[in-house]
């Protein structure tokens, strides 16, 4: 049996493509674990139970009121999400993350022939940047994916990067926090399935492959407004802040409210800061890697910066590529 799991704040009122990424994950589970918070009033909840009752039974909702003062509250509620799953393989994905079809039954023959040492597998990513461009440096990375229901294996802080301060756990800066631990020892994929060391071929030629299509950041202007969320789970896990009170830097200096409409100025705004970004020689365009198709809807309501006159812009997609169009 394999389990599907995840968890999803604000997802409508940050437009994630949390939907597309449990349709991506069902064919190949036979239940997906979903963890929410009830204080989360934008209509992500009522897009998943919608979702669970569209026949879709496989799909299992937690709604829940997690501990946003914990320091380790991003990987915490992937723990919690890893504790409510039935199956002997486990597949974690992240809210803006999305299986390619063809890796489908790639997938299936991994779980079928897995190998007794194996306790992770990691699959490449596509990490989308600003429309149809990737950064080389975070496209070439792997993320551990695939693993084996341990009670051993959970989510969290590793020993070696943790700072106790009174009876409560930080991090060093070199953990996200919500990577995989074995008894608190940090673990890396046992086997690697994706040959990411030439992306745009590999995702071309090589059959054997899998890939993650990652999408936080392709779209800018809604990446940064969601920022102001993730900067406090981070500042939170590193020590910076104790609380949401003690977090006040949003784009107007102001407290940040969770469950307020996301801060998103006109986006002429974000023209400048998006074309220094597109500097960088680790950015480059690509032609040649289509989108899973699911994905059309809501790719065709991002914006997306186009580099030739400095407008942001709506991308076109023609056979699931992505095209420009000046608006």
């Amino acid at each position: 049996m394999i389990s599907g799991y995840s968890y999803i704040l604000n997802g409508v009122k940050f437009d994630m493509p949390f939907i597309e990424m449990i349709k991506s994950a069902l064919p190949v589970v036979d239940e997906f674990v979903i963890v929410t918070d009830s204080r989360f009033n934008d209509g992500t909840i009522d897009r998943l139970y919608k979702l669970q009752g569209n026949g879709n039974p496989k799909l299992r909702v937690f709604v829940e009121e997690l501990d946003l003062s914990n320091p380790g509250v991003d990987g915490a509620t992937k723990a919690y999400a890893r504790s409510l799953c039935k199956g002997d393989y486990l597949l974690q994905m992240d809210a803006d993350e999305v299986l390619r079809e063809q890796d489908y039954d790639k997938i299936r023959n991994i779980i079928k022939n897995w190998r007794k040492r194996w306790n992770i597998i990691g699959a490449g990513v596509v990490n989308w940047f600003n429309g149809p461009h990737f950064k080389l440096n975070s496209a070439g990375w792997t993320k551990e994916r695939l693993s084996i229901n341990s009670p051993n294996i959970t989510h969290g802080i590793p020993i070696l990067s943790r700072i106790m301060r009174g009876n409560i756990y930080y991090a060093k800066r070199d953990t996200d926090g919500a990577g995989y631990i074995n008894n608190g020892v940090g673990l890396m994929s046992d086997h690697i399935f994706a040959d990411t060391v030439d992306i745009v071929k590999d995702i071309k030629y090589n059959k054997d492959s899998i890939w993650i299509h990652h999408y936080s950041w392709y779209n800018m202007p809604r990446k940064w407004a969601m920022k102001t969320v993730w900067h406090y789970f981070w500042g939170l896990l590193y020590g910076q802040y104790k609380n949401l009170d003690d977090y006040k830097i949003d784009l107007d200096g102001n407290p940040v409210n969770f469950w307020s409409e996301p801060v998103i100025r006109d986006l002429v705004c974000y023209v400048d800061a998006i074309a220094n970004e597109m500097k960088e020689e680790s950015i480059i365009k690509v032609s040649g890697i289509k989108h899973p198709k699911l994905m059309d809807g809501w790719l065709k309501r991002q914006q997306v910066y186009y580099p030739k006159n400095g407008f942001l812009s709506k991308e076109v997609l023609y056979d699931g590529y992505a095209k420009y169009s000046s608006v």
